[in-house]
């Protein structure tokens, strides 16, 4: 009884870590999108093989970013480009252009004569991201495409796109289109804060780590009973089901930890499922610790 005293005790305290971690979570995913910029265009920059990307906030002054042709951030431009935003753009045979209205980038290997979509963010994710985004105002405006850069480089060509409240939307030399984000500064300089992402499946790591961390919290109990033949209570039942779905949702929140600033969601994250793991799998075998007495035959 004494083990199953104990593991109830814990298992209040267990709760109580995971509305903490819950509440952290949720405070800095609504922190981080706060802070999200508008990135209302893209130009030319001085230097070869390098753009120059606009950021503003509200009705903050405007602030400038020095990104080269790998999609790394380098510096903040402390002036504002003399080079004007163009919403169409040429490599040889091969142009680009943008909606203007909407998340989509259009491409044409006729020199503009005709033209197909390259890239869209459409439907229910494009909903998805107007509900997440924290004042987007008209998505028309403020979510769409709006102004576009290609450069000539070995092997192919790259591509920037200014994407508003999305963004900065980059084209790698593969013809891979990759959602940066938004230019940021930290110690020793730039970083991208992440853009919302648009799946709603759970990602394979989430589900990874739930199926882990129920796995790691049942299995040493339900091998520790087996082994003594105990006899189940409904209050050990019910509290391993508890303890099972609050390490799981502890490991989720783990891995899907924002990052903040210059830090990486997984410096936050580790920490986090580590003590997930070491203290989920301790208090379920205290649920199989209370031995059940002989039985007469």
């Amino acid at each position: 009884m004494r083990s199953r005293g104990l593991a109830l005790a814990f298992l209040v305290i267990a709760a109580v870590g995971c509305g903490c971690a819950s509440t952290v979570d949720f405070g800095m995913h609504t922190l981080v999108l706060r802070d999200l910029t508008e990135v209302t265009a893209v130009v030319e920059g001085e230097r070869p093989g390098t753009v120059v990307v606009e950021s503003r906030w509200r009705d903050q002054e405007p602030s400038y970013w020095l990104v080269d042709d790998t999609g790394e951030a380098l510096e903040r431009v402390p002036e504002r480009p003399t080079t004007t935003a163009t919403v169409t753009a040429c490599v040889d045979t091969t142009c680009y252009r943008v909606a203007r209205t909407d998340l989509r980038v259009e491409a044409s290997n006729d020199t503009g004569g005709t033209y197909g979509t390259s890239w869209e963010i459409d439907g229910r994710a494009y909903n998805k991201l107007v509900d997440t985004y924290p004042d987007v105002g008209d998505p028309a405006d403020h979510l769409s495409s709006r102004a576009v850069v290609a450069h000539p480089v070995d092997g192919g060509h790259v591509v920037f796109v200014a994407n508003g409240r999305d963004g900065l939307l980059y084209r790698d030399v593969r013809g891979e289109w990759v959602r940066l984000g938004f230019p940021a500064a930290g110690e020793g300089c730039c970083f991208y804060q992440a853009p919302v992402s648009t799946d709603w499946k759970p990602r394979p790591i989430v589900v990874l780590a739930v199926v882990v961390a129920v796995a790691a919290t049942l299995s040493p109990t339900i091998v520790l009973a087996a082994r003594r033949r105990r006899s189940w209570r409904w209050t050990d039942i019910t509290g391993l089901l508890a303890l099972a779905a609050m390490t799981g949702y502890g490991a989720a929140i783990a891995v899907r930890f924002p990052g903040v600033g210059m830090f990486p969601g997984w410096f936050y994250g580790i920490p986090l499922l580590a003590a997930v793991l070491a203290c989920g799998p301790s208090i379920a075998v205290l649920f199989g610790s209370d031995e059940t007495a002989p039985t007469r035959p």
